[in-house]
């Protein structure tokens, strides 16, 4: 008897607690794992730490001997090769700080969700009533 009358009430309560206490930290851990995702699918520890690395490793060996048209032949392609590298890498960091940013604000708005989702049925109730009464 105890149990099929004070049943939905034990049912609501741990669902509130769960919802407020274990549920935001799987939420927030959950949130963390697509940050962690990102950051490694992207490599952007990689990219920082390589910014101003030759593209592919490409570089041009200065050779011996002094000629002064061969240094600035070699230089060119270096500096050139060093820029394409940068220029790829610099796209590959902006995307991924727009997919952080972008996964950011979903998660912002889904966490927001998330807190207000135990007020979604008894606001609803009463918009319904409120509707039928005017």
């Amino acid at each position: 008897m105890f149990y099929d009358g004070y049943m939905p009430a034990l049912v609501f309560f741990e669902y509130i607690t769960w919802q407020y206490g274990e549920g935001i930290r799987e939420f927030i851990a959950a949130w963390q794992n697509i940050h962690w995702f990102l950051w490694r699918i992207f490599s952007v520890s990689l990219l920082v730490r390589t910014f101003f690395m030759p593209f592919r490793r490409t570089s041009e060996s200065y050779g011996r001997g002094f000629d002064p048209g061969a240094l600035a032949e070699t230089l060119l392609v270096n500096v050139v090769t060093r820029l394409v590298g940068m220029a790829v890498r610099s796209v590959l960091l902006v995307v991924a700080l727009l997919f952080q940013a972008i996964m950011f604000a979903a998660g912002s708005i889904l966490f927001l969700w998330f807190l207000l989702a135990p007020a979604a049925i008894p606001l609803s109730i009463l918009v319904g009533i409120l509707i039928i009464l005017l």
